[in-house]
């Protein structure tokens, strides 16, 4: 029985560790410029956003901009 509960206990941990290192690889793949930007942003916003809104506004912001980057526009000839 002990042994069952080992085995969980290392199965959750191995799944925190994994869920930790992957939240700053995201995090690093985010310019500098682009999060600046965003933030630069959320300062502008009337009325002003609360500590968790403005956090959430940047996130948001760093996902639509980090999407459009990856878009390819066609000339139009």
């Amino acid at each position: 029985m002990a042994r069952i509960e080992v085995l969980a206990f290392i199965l959750l941990l191995g799944t925190a560790l994994t869920a930790a290192t992957a939240v700053p690889a995201s995090r690093a793949a985010v310019s500098d410029a682009v999060r600046n930007a965003c933030e630069k942003k959320a300062n502008k916003v009337t009325p002003p956003l609360r500590a968790g809104e403005r956090e959430a506004y940047i996130t948001n912001c760093i996902a639509d901009a980090t999407a459009a980057q990856g878009k390819v526009k066609k000339k139009k000839y």
